[in-house]
């Protein structure tokens, strides 16, 4: 059945459209599917985080809102259907940013987005609290000063104004979702996997860090149950959004749960990795009694009553983003000249170099080194460069070395998990080039699935939006409906020793880096000479 004929279906009523809305890092993306999964509208609308200082992440929860409306406008034009056609809105929001609101939920600052490293030494309450290992066992995660936890006790210990006038602290969902007209104030397990600050056996927060942050339950929204109806768009929000008043607002879940529900990983032996602006593993668990190791973090799945596992290589599209805002001008103009995306233009320049890049390295850490090691400290760089390198080579060393980073994530799964992964899918942005997925694919050395639909997070979104508000009877059935495999990708076994060989080494001068103490005595310069 092709576009036109969808639109007929749905303009008949027969049919219904489904909205996902992913507000990630550095844009807003929405997407309107039919019953089939099939993409019927679609916007975009990017947005900025700031810097204040080096090391810090910030990011204005109303530029994410009038980005949200953005996109949405965007999609809906082109989805051109009538107001009757649309039956949900499910939500996926960045998890581990979390907002400071007054009384009238109204922001008081920046949000502190999930990468900002201020909180470098305001993890020892927490450490004072737990040790290392019950800690994890308790919430599911490493102690770090990347959760949100951390942050509210830096916040605590050097915002004392800010911190005593915020009478909550949210995260995006709740935000977006109570400007959209939901009555329903609460959050998920789902999307509370970053903050660090849930209780994993309960699935709810836990009162023991709360009482390391400084802050009590009436400060922080209620935990709920992903894919639930939260409320009605208002009359105010369809003026916004162009989307129609009373269209059914449903909880969806985390970003990266979302974009596994979108790639359709809801059995056990199932992950998937999506390549955006952070790069995250998501495993499927059908009990955490699977889990045999350390490295990785865990909690709900965007599947209720399930688990979910996962560990982050939190700078992979950001790396290319930064080569493509400070260094790539001739990439840009390459494909404003041929009408393409400059990553494209990219994933093709570094088919000039020979696989391993003529021996330049890049480490992706450009915003830290999380899984397995959680560096905050770690940074990136080229490194190996000599005078006979050419542009090529830098280009093709920059995709392989976040595909490394991508493999170090991988093996930790492959030897946390019981069983291991069986089944590996490869979602958004930076699977649309066929060129950098068979790089990855190489490079982590297993056979790799793509989906039909790469932006797996607003179609998961869009799949619990659909099961909470009823046109499904359950997620199976949700994700068999809409979620198509496209094609599989299998790694270059003549690629195996060389890229093997150059993991070894990628990780040996990281090793090697880290263990004398020179990345934070580059960050403890770069903080006093800022």
């Amino acid at each position: 059945m092709g576009n036109d004929d969808r639109g007929e279906e749905i303009l008949s009523g027969t049919g219904k459209v489904f909205v996902g809305i992913d507000a990630g890092t550095t844009g807003c993306t929405v997407m309107i599917f039919d019953e089939k999964g099939n993409a019927v509208g679609h916007g975009y609308q990017e947005y900025n985080c700031s810097s204040p200082q080096p090391g810090w992440i910030e990011q204005s929860l109303d530029e994410v809102w009038a980005g949200i409306c953005s996109a949405t406008k965007q999609a809906v034009a082109k989805a051109n259907l009538p107001a009757s056609a649309y039956h949900s809105v499910g939500l996926s929001s960045q998890r581990g940013t979390f907002g400071l609101l007054d009384e009238n939920r109204r922001p008081l600052m920046n949000s502190l987005v999930w990468n900002c490293g201020r909180a470098l030494k305001s993890v020892e309450a927490i450490s004072a609290e737990f040790g290392a290992a019950e800690h994890q066992a308790h919430t599911g995660m490493t102690i770090s000063p990347l959760w949100s936890a951390a942050k509210i006790v830096w916040l605590r210990e050097n915002r004392p104004d800010l911190f005593d006038a915020t009478r909550w602290f949210v995260n995006g969902q709740e935000y977006f979702l109570w400007r959209m007209g939901a009555e329903d104030w609460a959050t998920d397990p789902a999307s509370l996997t970053l903050n660090g600050m849930m209780d994993i056996a309960k699935l709810d927060w836990s009162d023991r860090i709360l009482k390391a942050c400084g802050i009590g339950r009436d400060r922080l929204p209620p935990v709920g149950t992903p894919a639930t109806m939260a409320g009605r768009l208002s009359k105010a929000a369809a003026h916004e959004t162009g989307l129609p008043e009373g269209v059914i607002l449903c909880r969806g879940a985390g970003d990266q749960q979302c974009a596994a529900i979108g790639a359709g990983v809801i059995k056990q032996g199932m992950a998937e990795f999506t390549v955006g602006t952070s790069g995250v593993m998501v495993a499927h668990l059908d009990s955490v009694d699977r889990i045999k190791g350390n490295k990785l973090w865990w909690g709900g799945h965007g599947v209720p009553g399930a688990w979910d596992i996962e560990g982050g290589a939190f700078s992979l599209g950001a790396s290319l983003r930064w080569w493509r805002d400070h260094l790539g001008r001739n990439e840009l103009d390459e494909s404003a000249r041929r009408k393409t995306s400059v990553y494209s233009v990219m994933v093709e320049q570094a088919q000039n170099s020979k696989p391993g890049a003529n021996g330049a390295m890049f480490h992706s850490f450009m915003a830290s080194q999380v899984t397995p090691y959680y560096d905050a400290v770690a940074r990136g760089g080229f490194l190996g460069l000599g005078l006979y390198h050419e542009r090529h080579d830098l280009i093709r060393a920059l995709l392989e070395g976040c595909a490394h980073e991508m493999k170090m994530v991988f093996d930790s799964f492959q030897s946390d998990i019981d069983g291991g992964i069986t089944d590996f899918r490869l979602t958004g942005g930076g699977t649309k080039s066929d060129g950098f997925v068979q790089i990855m694919t190489d490079v982590i050395g297993v056979p790799s699935t793509v989906t039909k639909e790469r932006e797996c997070t607003a179609l998961g979104a869009a799949i619990l939006g659909a099961y909470g508000s009823g046109a499904f009877s359950s997620i199976d059935e949700a994700v068999g409906a809409m979620v198509q495999v496209e094609s599989t990708f299998e790694p270059n076994a003549k690629l195996g020793e060389l890229y093997a060989e150059q993991h070894a080494i990628y990780r040996g001068i990281y090793e090697a880096i880290a263990g004398s103490g020179q990345y934070a005595k580059l960050s403890d310069f770069s903080q006093k000479y800022q």
